[in-house]
C-alpha cells in the first residue's frame, strides 16, 4: 500500500501524507468534488477542507479501497458544508427578523409595555424638553435615525444635534431622578 497511511509522528508527516494522497489521487478527487458539489465556487473550499481533514485524520492503514474512502470523505465534507451554510442562513434570517422588528417598532406579543404605552410615556417625557431637543430625541430614539439624518432633517449641523441630544438626556435624567 501507499505511504500515506496513518503513521505516528509529527504534523509534518501528516501534511506529507495528505500531499501524497493528493498527488496520487488528485484527478479523482477533483472529478468527485466537481460531480458531488455541482457548484464551482465551492470546489476550492472543498479541496482545502479535504486536505485539512486528511492532515488531521490520515487514512487508516486498514483501508483497502482508498478511492472509496476518499469518495465518502468528500461526500461527508459536502454534507458538512451544506449544514454549516444552512445554520449560517438561519442565523442571518433570525438576525434580519430581529432587525426588521426593531426598525419597524413591532412590539413582541409578550412585551411588558405595549407600543401605545411606550409612545405615551415617550411623549410625556419629551414634553419636559425644549421643542428642538424633543424633536432630536424623537428622531434619534423613537425613529432610529442617525445623527447626520437628523441634522439634515432639522437643518442644523451634526454638532448641534449632538448638543440637543446631550442636553435632552441630562434633562430627562433630572426629571426621572425627581419622579
Amino acid at each position: 500500500m501507499a505511504a500515506y497511511y496513518r503513521n505516528e509522528g509529527s504534523r509534518k508527516h501528516a501534511v506529507d501524507a495528505a500531499a501524497a494522497v493528493f498527488r496520487e489521487h488528485g484527478a479523482f478527487i477533483r472529478t468527485t468534488i466537481r460531480f458531488q458539489a455541482r457548484n464551482e465556487s465551492q470546489e476550492d473550499d472543498l479541496l482545502q477542507q479535504l486536505f485539512l481533514s486528511l492532515v488531521s485524520r490520515p487514512i487508516p492503514a486498514d483501508v483497502e479501497n482508498v478511492r472509496s474512502y476518499l469518495y465518502r470523505a468528500i461526500a461527508n465534507d459536502i454534507i458538512d458544508l451544506a449544514r454549516r451554510k444552512a445554520r449560517q442562513r438561519r442565523r442571518f434570517e433570525r438576525f434580519a427578523e430581529d432587525f426588521r422588528i426593531s426598525i419597524h417598532k413591532q412590539a413582541p406579543t409578550d412585551a411588558i409595555v405595549s407600543e401605545e404605552d411606550g409612545n405615551a410615556t415617550f411623549a410625556c417625557l419629551t414634553r419636559k424638553l425644549s421643542r428642538r431637543e424633543a424633536q432630536a430625541v424623537t428622531l434619534r430614539y423613537r425613529d432610529d435615525r442617525s445623527i447626520p439624518e437628523i441634522a439634515r432633517m432639522m437643518g442644523v449641523d451634526r454638532r448641534t444635534v449632538s448638543h440637543y441630544l446631550a442636553a435632552a438626556v441630562r434633562q430627562l435624567r433630572r426629571v426621572l431622578a425627581i419622579e
